[in-house]
């Protein structure tokens, strides 16, 4: 299994050159960009997002989970970019979807996996880190917070001065597990048992 994940996308030369040395060629990969559209103003991330990827030259496609359909056989991509949003919505709607699994198993298989914010929440064994300080809010009422178990590091995104007391209370309470809290400019790697820090 190979998981960039990231508070903020490919931010830094050091991201994109990291993620370019796991590919002898990304000529012909195909890439799926993941994303939530719940209002309007959402569709700015998405020029952001289309931008980082055509700057790689990585050519994608995209799926927009907000809508009704079944995913469940989406398994031909050889890299998955999971965009951010609110947690608790992406959750349920990859669960609604059928992506949760597609996800799972194509990972699991040797697809790479890329996180951006909730995406890299996510990967992990729970999301209960969306909730930190004055971050996303279950408004789709999500009773069962299991992610994806992909990792079993939870991650916290945006990490800053500000959220220090937050996150550091957040460890407290999990202490029997590892928190791997990233800024805006960071990314962590990790392949089965080998974590390396960007």
């Amino acid at each position: 299994m190979k998981l960039l994940l990231t508070s903020d996308g490919m931010t830094s030369r050091k991201i994109v050159d990291f993620f370019i040395s796991q590919f002898d060629t990304l000529k012909d990969k195909k890439v799926c960009l993941i994303h939530t559209i719940r209002d309007e103003s959402d569709w700015q991330w998405m020029d952001y997002y289309r931008k980082e990827l055509g700057e790689i030259g990585l050519k994608h496609d995209e799926i927009n989970i907000s809508e009704e359909k079944d995913l469940s056989s989406l398994m031909e991509y050889d890299v998955y970019y999971v965009c951010g949003g609110n947690t608790f919505y992406i959750l349920d709607r990859m669960r609604k979807t059928g992506l949760d699994k597609v996800l799972i198993s194509a990972v699991k298989g040797g697809k790479f996996y890329i996180g951006v914010s909730a995406g890299s929440i996510i990967a992990g064994p729970d999301i209960e880190a969306a909730g930190i300080g004055n971050a996303d809010i279950n408004d789709v009422d999500l009773i069962d917070l299991t992610g994806l178990g992909l990792i079993s590091y939870i991650i916290t995104p945006h990490y800053s001065a500000e959220e220090e007391k937050n996150v550091q209370e957040f460890k407290e309470k999990r202490k029997e597990e590892s928190v791997i809290a990233l800024t805006d400019k960071q990314a962590v790697f990790i392949e089965d048992e080998k974590v390396i820090l960007i």
